[in-house]
């Protein structure tokens, strides 16, 4: 430090700064260099506050342990003259001797007898000091905890609870964060309903709720609230993430993550971490680090991923084998530590019984992307599977499998599975039918692929099923032959031939066939795909053949609705043509006739035996209502269409009904939480199916809108900062929104700079559209977080100009007047009160015109003319009369004159302002209810500014005239309003 540097004022002020800083080793560096020059100024106070400041910065880190040194200088300092102590340094004394007390407890090098001692020494001095035991008692608990003494912990636990609360016991929610840690794990249930003042955040301090939201997680995951374990790792973890004293509560979420089927989470939050494994200045907060992510990697090691990588340590790059082996060879060290000064092993029997958790669930999504892929079981289906019976024969299984694929059943893939597993070569080799339809599963599978060999696979199963005698089932196949081919790329005369093949062996088939007509049918349906495929030269890429030939299909297949009840009908076959032809007129821009297409689709669908086939088409109308804005119409649809999609198994289906009804719940007020539930359900599927499309992307917008606008802006931002990476690929128009969404729920969270960031990220992209109403909302929202940082005035007045600028150009003079009364106070704050004059006047030029919205404007830029008027003549005043009065001093009567002047120019400005008033109230009036409040605010301001003035009788005036017309209004809000105009009279009465 500089010779400046080391007056005391200076070591003060750097005192004040550093505990402000951020925690962690350079906060505490700058603390024992502010000790050093606090002893070389020679000031004992100043010496005792550097001390404390020490402490302080120790007490949150990984070097707690430090603070031993400090404090044992201030017991001296005590013992030798206590009258030295002011009462904040008394308080402060024996306040830091609680840390003290428990920092020990995370040395393993510091012997039981000395905690004992110092236990003693505490009680003695508390006592000494008259306060109360409970703070004492706490103490002995946690001693007797972390030793494994069962009985004095229950003792020490009741004594403490029951002594009295006093300024020494710790705040309340620290008290209630060990209390309901005494339940953990034991009574879940216990645990949960003390921690539950912390958590609904009636109270709170600096590391509360941070640490009971990171220890509530799995005992709610135990109690079934998945929700609010979800809610509470998300709120959680943003507020734990870098902070060193917090590291204890950041394994408790790597943990959370390992149990809940969220490696890949967990992994994420390790990297973001990793620095501190290595760090030993607290064993104890280390080894609750490690303890989380051995679970975690534990957990990875048993789902195969050993040999992916994990994290640096000790300079580097690990798998997670090696880093496993590493970590858990040090955890088991520093438990040993602790069970050596304990005594016992209670410590690392903590640690075994964490280490071998089972999982709680398979998989409880998080909302959050994913940026590590981690080998996993696969999802939980949206609905269970039967139960099987493990002991049916094979036979009853290709009788399931058979039954399932005759009813087009969406587990019928599942069931050849299964059959798959079963059978053998001696089986296929004793039934030929069994072995067509294990060779035309496989086919299935590889077309389904896009495998290289599909078509010949469907080959080999046509041969398979005429030998098999199954001719029907053979036309299906050369059916697949021709899709594969068309699929691979053959021409269009190989592909008409090859579907001119399936046609002529489906007309082929004998007419006592039961399935002759659907056989007809399907090759009917796809040939006609096809050419539409085959035709792309026309102006509308065959959309309008297409269409005709599906018209034809209906015309000439309606008649076999139903044909039979063992696979005749061709009621989901026409339900397909209709959903295709919806699709057409959607297209065409003919929302009437694709609403009646979709309507029919669903409703055969439904005829047809097949209810999971008709949440496509109702999910389609859904988004088509959306589009109308019949939103309460759209949900009904998206609803029915979630009824039926419990039978389906495919990912990608499961999130696009999740995802539309979302949609259709956030665009209606008031249903912000439920649509959540189905975006965060929607964005879960995706990612299961290995969305590339940007769809589960879409789904994390819409859920982070949903959480933020339900009030959750915490998980929201987490949720949008983790989908930004794949938001920002998918159009301009999506990254403007993204960030929009982002920004906003940063605001909320008071994180003004992230919000501004992000804001004017937007704005650049918008710069480039054609409108410029979005880049100039964008820039105004960018100014105002700026100008709410405080610092960065010049970069808030640079956005709001050039946010003025455009609304200018795009001619919205409202957006423009409240840009420049903005700027205009911006400018008053940092002392420029012209400019500031000069911006509002240019907001009433702006506001030129007739109509109510104009006039509405121009009377807020008359009422806040006149709030800046006289603040900015009260911070004049305040500054001329500091110079009067000396001047009265050392001239007299001149400086006299000069303070009377101000006094008579105040006269002047209060009745400038008061005629600004008037004419807005005056205008508000007119306008009527909707702009009562701020008509009540205006007449409010103008007597307060009447009392100013020194005219009570026209202030009471004012507001009784005012109170008059509110009881005239028969609505809750005026009379919310009476109410609080006749509390200020009657304190003005008693004032007066």
């Amino acid at each position: 430090m500089t010779t400046a540097e080391h007056s005391p004022e200076a070591i003060r002020r750097a005192l004040w700064e550093n505990d402000r800083a951020p925690n962690g080793l350079l906060r505490n560096a700058r603390a024992e260099e502010l000790v050093a020059a606090a002893e070389a100024a020679g000031d004992p106070a100043l010496l005792r506050q550097a001390l404390f400041g020490a402490i302080r910065a120790y007490e949150y880190s990984t070097e707690r342990g430090k603070m031993l040194v400090p404090f044992a200088r201030l017991l001296q300092e005590w013992d030798r003259d206590p009258s030295a102590f002011c009462s904040s340094d008394t308080h402060t004394f024996h306040w830091v001797f609680k840390w003290v007390s428990s920092g020990m407890l995370t040395l393993p090098e510091i012997p039981l007898a000395t905690m004992e001692q110092w236990l003693a020494e505490m009680e003695r001095r508390y006592r000494t000091a008259g306060y109360s035991e409970r703070a004492v008692r706490q103490a002995e608990y946690e001693l007797a905890v972390d030793t494994g003494d069962s009985e004095r912990a229950e003792r020490a636990f009741a004594a403490w609870t029951a002594a009295d609360r006093d300024e020494m016991a710790n705040c309340h929610a620290c008290e209630i964060n060990a209390q309901g840690s005494h339940w953990r794990g034991e009574d879940d249930e216990k645990a949960l309903q003390v921690w539950a003042p912390v958590l609904d955040g009636t109270s709170t301090c600096m590391e509360e709720p941070h640490r009971v939201l990171a220890k509530s997680l799995l005992p709610l995951v135990r109690t079934g609230r998945h929700d609010q374990a979800r809610a509470h790792h998300l709120r959680g973890y943003r507020m734990a993430r870098g902070n060193e004293s917090l590291l204890p509560s950041v394994g408790l979420h790597i943990e959370f993550c390992a149990l809940t089927g969220n490696e890949a989470r967990g992994l994420e939050l390790l990297a973001e971490h990793a620095a501190h494994l290595a760090s030993d200045g607290n064993p104890w907060a280390r080894l609750q680090l490690l303890t989380g992510t051995l679970v975690l990697l534990r957990r990875m090691l048993a789902l195969g991923a050993g040999d992916q990588p994990a994290v640096p340590y000790q300079g580097e790059q690990r798998t997670v084998r090696d880093l496993h082996d590493l970590l858990d060879a040090d955890a088991t060290a520093i438990a040993a530590r602790f069970d050596a000064r304990n005594g016992s092993t209670v410590v690392s029997g903590r640690l075994k019984r964490r280490l071998e958790q089972e999982p709680l669930l398979a998989a409880l999504p998080l909302g959050v992307r994913p940026s590590t892929a981690v080998p996993a079981a696969a999802p939980a289906p949206a609905a269970p599977e039967p139960v099987r019976d493990d002991t049916a024969t094979l036979a009853q299984l290709v009788a399931e499998a058979r039954r399932l694929r005759g009813q087009g059943h969406p587990r019928a893939d599942a069931a050849w599975d299964r059959v798959a597993a079963v059978a053998t070569d001696a089986d296929t080799a004793r039934d030929p039918l069994l072995a067509a339809d294990l060779l035309d599963h496989r086919a299935l599978a590889a077309g389904r692929a896009d495998d290289g060999d599909a078509r010949e696979r469907f080959e080999r199963v046509v041969a398979a099923y005429r030998e098999a005698g199954e001719p029907g089932r053979a036309v299906l196949a050369e059916l697949r032959v021709a899709v594969a081919a068309l699929r691979a790329g053959a021409g269009p005369d190989e592909a008409r031939a090859l579907f001119a093949q399936a046609a002529a062996s489906a007309e082929a088939l004998d007419p006592a066939e039961p399935t002759r007509v659907r056989r007809i049918a399907a090759v009917a349906l796809m040939r006609a795909k096809a050419e539409a495929m085959l035709d792309h030269d026309t102006d509308d890429h065959g959309a309008g053949r297409l269409d005709a030939a599906l018209a034809a299909f209906e015309e000439r297949f309606a008649p076999y609705l139903d044909a039979d009840a063992a696979g005749g009908g061709v009621d989901d076959l026409l339900a397909e043509a209709d959903e295709t032809r919806a699709d057409l007129a959607w297209q065409a821009g003919d929302a009437q006739a694709a609403h009646t297409l979709l309507t029919r689709a669903a409703r055969r669908s439904l005829e047809a035996g097949r209810p999971w086939q008709a949440a496509a088409p109702l999910a389609t109308r859904a988004r088509l209502l959306l589009r109308l804005g019949r939103t309460a119409e759209a949900e009904e649809s998206a609803r029915e269409a979630y009824g039926h999609s419990a039978e389906l198994t495919s990912p990608h289906d499961l999130a696009g009904v999740r995802l539309t009804l979302a949609e259709a719940l956030y665009a209606q007020d008031g249903k912000e939480a439920e649509a959540a539930e189905y975006a965060l359900e929607a964005a879960h599927w995706y990612d299961a199916a290995g969305d590339t499309e940007g769809a589960g992307a879409y789904a994390r917008l819409v859920l982070g809108r949903a959480l933020g606008e339900a009030g959750r802006s915490a998980e929201a931002a987490e949720v949008l900062e983790s989908a930004l990476p794949d938001l920002l690929e998918h159009g301009d128009d999506q990254a403007v929104q993204a960030r929009d969404a982002l920004a906003r729920n940063l605001r909320a969270l008071g994180d003004h700079r992230g919000a501004a960031e992000q804001y004017l990220r937007a704005a650049e992209v918008a710069a480039g559209w054609e409108h410029q109403g979005a880049h100039a909302q964008l820039a105004t929202l960018a100014a105002e977080n700026l100008a709410r940082l405080g610092e960065l005035v010049d970069e808030a007045a640079s956005a709001y100009h050039r946010a003025i600028a455009l609304w200018e150009q795009v001619g919205e003079p409202r957006a423009q007047a409240r840009a420049l009364r903005s700027l205009a106070w911006l400018e008053a704050g940092r002392g420029d009160r012209a400019t500031a004059g000069e911006l509002m006047g240019r907001a009433l030029t702006a506001l030129e015109g007739d109509g109510p919205v104009l006039l509405e404007e121009r009377a807020h830029t008359w009422a806040q003319m006149a709030e800046l008027l006289v603040e900015s003549h009260e911070a004049e005043t305040a500054e001329a009369a500091q110079g009067a009065e000396g001047a009265e001093a050392a001239e007299g009567a001149e400086g006299a004159e000069a303070v009377e002047g101000v006094r008579r120019s105040t006269e002047d400005v209060h009745g400038e302002a008061l005629e600004l008033l008037d004419r807005a109230q005056r205008v508000l009036a007119d306008l009527g209810p909707d702009v009562l409040g701020d008509r009540v605010r205006t007449v409010s301001y103008a007597a307060w500014l009447e009392r100013k003035l020194d005219r009570p009788q026209e202030a009471e005036a004012r507001l009784r005239s005012l109170a008059r017309e509110l009881e005239a209004i028969d609505t809750e809000e005026a009379r919310g309003m009476l109410t609080r105009v006749r509390a200020r009279l009657e304190e003005w009465a008693r004032e007066d």
